[in-house]
């Protein structure tokens, strides 16, 4: 019988979160930096070197740079939120007593936005353009919904979580699906183990996989971490809930050689589907690492429905991700809409700046639809 850790012995529970060889480096590593400043890197977050982030606020006063004395840090009481510092985040809220905003007024605002990010969109994709190496690199423009959660005053020290509740996914799927012309594209079920090398710790390779007919992994994909090229959150005080637009390039392995397709596929071959644990995956003792240097430092295991209609593609999912390292794991809900029209249209050359804030005005018309959540748990 395999050996399982005493961390992964109890069933989880669901409603609670709770270098590579040569071959595998890429000449986009020079132009990269990270934002963590723990010891350990493999799970940063990459920037390239140009990229452009940024937070405001939009509000019945329009939008702001800055927390102004109409909104308050509201601090979280969840037991399932992170904590940085033994200090738990706290969300933004209005503390201005408002009536609901009529259409026209819900339309200036995400007009407003529009108008703010064009600029910034358009100087991103001209960068990441530039620094793409062939084929290699594929952009992609994708819209997140969640919260800014603060850690202290300052925008600086925040983080964008991605999580929402489970009531919200019932929503989309009730009434912004059939709204907005969605129908549903494909249903999927993966595992994503993120594999480094002792000689090069700071890259993660993302080996996506399915699960074969005798319960083992298939490996389907291998790509290395993203490259984001613009960040832009935007706190919505009169909404339940904030949004995020991202640039980010998704980064394939270049010719890898069979030894180190192999080396990896040994990992995965080891490991076993156990819906009981964490992440989704266990290996026998001793097995997570390879001699020739593997390991794996966390499991996740995906379900998605991705849904589509003429201009965009939404994908809905429920992620269980373990980290192998420190022993902790947690669940998360998650809404993305992947804006693939504009993607296409900002990659094309000389592009039309009038036609892209049109587009970009359509699109955040349909993202400001999503806002609309149960109030987030305070």
């Amino acid at each position: 019988m395999s050996y399982i850790p005493p961390h992964k012995r109890h069933s989880k529970d669901p409603d609670r979160p709770s270098p590579v060889p040569d071959s595998l480096a890429t000449k986009f590593k020079k132009n990269l930096h990270f934002n963590s400043s723990s010891s350990d890197k493999r799970d940063r977050i990459i920037y390239s070197g140009d990229s452009i982030s940024k937070w405001f606020l939009i509000g019945s006063n329009g939008i702001e740079d800055e927390i102004l004395p109409s909104a308050k840090l509201v601090p979280l009481s969840s037991d399932s939120v992170q904590c940085k510092n033994r200090k738990k985040p706290s969300i933004l809220k209005n503390i201005d007593d408002h009536k609901e905003s009529e259409e026209e007024e819900e339309r200036t605002r995400w007009l407003l936005i529009a108008e703010k990010v064009e600029e910034d969109l358009v100087l991103a994709y001209e960068r990441a353009k530039t620094a793409m190496d062939g084929e290699n690199h594929v952009l992609r423009l994708v819209a997140s919904f969640g919260k800014n959660l603060f850690y202290g005053q300052k925008p600086s020290s925040k983080i964008f979580s991605t999580d929402v509740p489970t009531s919200y996914l019932h929503r989309i799927k009730s009434q912004l699906v059939p709204r907005h012309g969605f129908c549903i594209d494909l249903e999927k079920e993966r595992y994503t183990v993120k594999v480094s090398h002792h000689s090069r710790p700071n890259e993660t390779i993302n080996c996506k996989c399915t699960v074969k007919e005798d319960g083992g992994l298939s490996l389907y994909k291998v790509e290395l971490r993203h490259v984001r090229h613009l960040v832009v959150d935007v706190s919505c005080i009169d909404k339940n809930l904030d949004m995020r637009l991202m640039l980010a390039a998704k980064r394939k392995i270049t010719s890898p050689t069979e030894k180190e397709i192999s080396d990896i596929k040994g990992l995965l071959d080891s490991a076993t589907v156990d819906p009981n644990v964490k992440g989704g995956l266990r290996w026998p003792f001793g097995k997570s690492s390879s001699g020739d240097g593997y390991s794996v430092f966390e499991s996740c295991h995906v379900k998605a429905t991705v849904y589509k209609n003429q201009t965009l593609r939404l994908r809905v999912r429920e992620t269980d991700r373990f980290d192998e390292r420190i022993g902790t794991g947690e669940v998360k809900r998650e809404v993305i809409l992947m804006l693939k029209d504009m993607n296409s249209k900002l990659q094309e050359q000389n592009v039309d700046r009038g036609c892209v804030l049109e587009m970009l005005r359509d699109v955040l018309g349909t993202l400001w639809d999503f806002l609309h959540c149960e109030a987030y748990l305070t």
